[in-house]
């Protein structure tokens, strides 16, 4: 019974009615029964096995955090502001992480041990190899690290996971009214970006959200409304990689929910096959052919000195900040966030970063305290999301260390993580 009132408290599982609308349950008609984030058969089984059920990030008549809705909503403000060296959304997560440092977090890393731990080595490997090769490392270095921080705080509940989620597509919403009234830039002639400046990164944050956006809700008809307005951003943008990676995440996302783990990674497999042939040929559909032939193979020129500064990277890499390429008299920045992994860090970084993602986007629990339903839809958008991410990342050059992708890594580590009231004390205390 202890166990019991444990788990409601933390927000896993609620009182509701029979029928479970949603609403409001009047005191006579509240009933004894608790309905639990995950399904029957998932509970079952992770009682059998002493396991926990993972928890419900957004439970049912969430009330938003004000202060976390607001400072995650800048993360769409990218425009800069004269005279402030930092971008907004980096003071905005700073400021969030100042606030969240002084609340108690509501989940524990003992689930999950190997985050606390990894995140410190790496970034003082990334240092230390930084400055073997000459380089300075505090700039890209103190950004990795606050966002790092950030998907800490996420994933422990110092930073509420829904508020953020409800922020940003606040945001998003607005910055769609603006873009098309004229007020917020237009820098792509037409393009949807707004304060997203780029079209490939406003994409990028459209599509995370708009899958995410699912978990605030219960209501199905919503969820799709959710889904087809970020399919509508996505052709707004006219990134052909997010539409291809967009497509692919939402295939899995509605198929998902009959399968067990190994047919969803067929489905995922499939996806990333569906991802390939689809982003090479929209190349060739409609006007792309012509309009954008002249960009494409700048950019595979891009591609191709990305490809061989990666290749000449040592094991350990070249250092924080060397993801560009000198071309036509000019710098840029790769179109690949894989490469940029090795020549920043080497292989250290990429294998460190890559596992971190698929772990927390796969929902892989190596301590067995938490039993994930990979069937449930916060399980199958957190992968969803996590999909779009690493696709994304093929074609786009910061993708792992955006502020979006640290969020989504956040929110994927969140649910393998257990509340704290269900940590088991030491003997005698």
């Amino acid at each position: 019974m202890q166990r019991l009132r444990a788990v409601y408290r933390s927000g896993a599982e609620r009182p509701v009615d029979h029928f479970d609308n949603g609403g409001p349950v009047g005191e006579n008609e509240r009933v004894p029964a608790v309905i639990p984030a995950a399904s029957g058969a998932v509970r079952a089984a992770a009682r059998a096995l002493g396991r926990i059920p993972e928890p419900d990030l957004v439970p049912a008549g969430h009330s938003a955090r004000i202060i976390d809705a607001i400072l995650m909503s800048l993360l769409v403000y990218r425009v800069a502001v004269p005279g402030v060296p930092v971008p907004i959304p980096q003071l905005a997560v700073i400021a969030l992480i100042g606030i969240a440092l002084f609340r108690r977090p509501t989940r524990s890393f003992s689930a999950a041990p190997w985050f606390p731990m990894v995140a410190p080595l790496l970034l003082a490997f990334l240092f230390i190899e930084t400055w073997a090769n000459g380089l300075s490392p505090e700039r890209r270095g103190t950004n990795i690290a606050v966002l790092l921080l950030m998907a800490a705080f996420l994933a422990s509940g110092r930073i509420d996971v829904g508020s953020a989620i409800k922020g940003l597509g606040v945001a998003l919403a607005l910055n769609t009214v603006l873009f098309y009234a004229g007020i917020a830039p237009d820098d792509y002639a037409g393009k949807l970006t707004g304060f997203l400046q780029d079209k490939n990164a406003a994409a990028l944050v459209y599509a995370v959200v708009a899958i995410l956006l699912g978990m605030t809700t219960r209501r199905l008809w919503l969820r799709l409304v959710y889904l087809a307005a970020g399919a509508a951003a996505m052709i707004a943008t006219d990134s052909r990689t997010t539409m291809a990676a967009y497509g692919a995440a939402v295939v899995f996302l509605l198929c998902g929910r009959w399968l067990r783990r190994a047919l969803q990674s067929l489905i995922l497999a499939a996806g990333v096959f569906f991802f390939f042939w689809a982003e090479n040929n929209l190349a060739s559909v409609g006007t792309y052919e012509l309009t954008r032939e002249g960009s494409d193979q700048f950019r595979m020129r891009i591609d191709q000195a990305a490809g061989l500064k990666a290749q000449a990277a040592p094991w350990y890499g070249s250092g924080l900040g060397e993801a560009t390429v000198d071309l036509d008299s000019g710098t840029w920045f790769f179109h690949n966030s894989y490469d940029a992994l090795v020549v920043e860090g080497g292989a250290v970084l990429l294998v460190a970063i890559v596992a971190a993602y698929a772990i927390t986007g796969l929902g892989l629990s190596f301590t067995h305290r938490v039993e994930v339903d990979v069937t449930s839809y916060q399980s199958r958008a957190i992968t969803a999301a996590t999909l779009v991410v690493m696709l994304c990342a093929v074609r786009l050059g910061e993708v792992f260390f955006a502020p979006i992708g640290m969020f989504v890594l956040g929110v994927g580590l969140a649910r393998l993580l257990v509340p704290v009231e269900q940590v088991e004390k030491p003997a005698g205390l």
